[in-house]
């Protein structure tokens, strides 16, 4: 597993064009249908993010060209047509991200904001919620600890491809953010969270524990690069 991030791209109108070019079919086709130019921007960037994955997944031009992307019963995007290439996107504030491995994977990143335990009661476990109330004394660590369990259920709901509809409090992590049980199935699931970006929290899911050490930042000019081999 791989995990990309950079910051949404301010692109000039004159070149517009030229980066909307380099997306996937299915993502102009969404890009096209948003009006508002910030989340326009932070779209483009996230399918600029996904090309970026893919070609230094060594993937070539020809391939990204011919790239078919589906949606599975639940909304999941996949690749119908090139197998052995998984990905999950999500941005959030100033910043997108991209996780790629073999296999299916979830990540999610959430801006910190206000504390909204209200939220937290409503779609957060009673184990969940009894931990947060443990830190009623320091709530900044309330605060981070609350969207620290957010972006791990939504790794994982991202990685399952059911989304949170199907009811995210169902999905436990345990104390030290290694693993989510499906309190539902028994299933497990691995994350783990990542803190390089400061104020966001960050979390990605597998079914194996075998994450990078570090998320990699990619800036503007490298997420418009090429790489190399075929479908």
């Amino acid at each position: 597993m791989k995990i990309y991030a950079s910051r949404v791209l301010e692109i000039p109108d004159r070149i517009y064009e030229q980066f909307f070019n380099l997306l996937d079919r299915k993502r102009q086709e969404k890009v096209k249908a948003i009006k508002h130019r910030e989340e326009r921007l932070r779209s483009v960037s996230a399918g600029l993010l996904l090309r970026h994955a893919f070609l230094e997944a060594g993937f070539g031009e020809d391939a990204w060209s011919r790239l078919e992307i589906e949606e599975g019963s639940y909304g999941k995007p996949y690749l119908s047509n090139c197998g052995g290439f998984f990905y999950s996107l999500s941005h959030s504030g100033e910043w997108v991200l991209c996780a790629a491995d073999d296999m299916e994977t979830g990540a999610d990143i959430q801006k910190i904001g206000a504390l909204k335990m209200s939220v937290a009661n409503r779609f957060y476990s009673g184990e969940e919620y009894k931990r947060l109330l443990e830190y009623e004394s320091d709530r900044d660590r309330q605060t981070v600890e609350m969207y620290k369990m957010w972006v791990a259920k939504e790794s994982c709901v991202k990685l399952t491809g059911r989304g949170i509809g199907a009811g995210i409090s169902r999905y436990v992590a345990d104390c030290s953010y290694t693993y989510m049980t499906d309190t539902q199935t028994g299933s497990r699931f691995y994350i783990r969270l990542y803190g390089e970006i400061p104020g966001y929290a960050v979390c990605a899911c597998s079914r194996r524990q075998r994450f990078p050490e570090r998320i990699i930042i990619a800036d503007a000019d490298r997420i418009s690069k090429t790489g190399g081999k075929t479908c």
